[in-house]
């Protein structure tokens, strides 16, 4: 007598489910994916800026508030002191009719921030004075190595590129 194999069942598995993404938190003070800023070091100010800026996309904060704490968070303590010293930091735009007080922008607050650091300002990143102290300072070398040449050229073409960008020179005076 044949035997007939009967049809195996079939096991449903369950399908996975796409779970909502959670927000990222921010990182601690002292966490290695904190924002850092050395304050020795201005024209790095507005990149500290930009870092903070992702953190706040990536961890959902969008009040002011928060972001001006965050902001004097990963800084020094006599940098935040200076920082949430400033008028505009607890500072409110007055109510007009029926709508409330509402904090003043994180924005609005970065600027004055940036302007107590000269060379922090998009405005004054670099000078042509620079640029003829850099070509001043290696024009002295009498032997140039590749990496020496490659450091003063990088040097070189961010401060022209910065310059021309922003006319404080023009493409003839390269």
């Amino acid at each position: 007598m044949p035997t007939t194999l009967s049809p195996m069942p079939t096991i449903q598995l369950p399908l996975p489910t796409l779970m909502e993404p959670t927000a990222q938190c921010m990182p601690l003070r002292n966490h290695f994916s904190a924002p850092k800023w050395d304050e020795s070091k201005p024209r790095e100010l507005t990149q500290y800026f930009k870092e903070l800026e992702y953190l706040f996309r990536d961890c959902s904060i969008t009040d002011h508030t928060q972001m001006k704490e965050y902001m004097a968070r990963y800084v020094t303590y006599n940098t935040a002191e200076t920082w949430t010293g400033l008028p505009k930091f607890a500072a409110t735009t007055t109510p007009i009719g029926d709508q409330a007080a509402t904090a003043i922008s994180y924005k609005n607050w970065k600027e004055p921030v940036i302007c107590l650091y000269p060379g922090a300002e998009e405005s004054t990143r670099y000078t042509v004075n620079e640029l003829h102290q850099l070509v001043q300072d290696n024009s002295n070398l009498s032997a140039y190595t590749l990496g020496t040449f490659s450091m003063y050229y990088h040097k070189f073409q961010k401060i022209c590129r910065w310059l021309l960008q922003h006319s404080k020179i023009h493409a003839n005076e390269e």
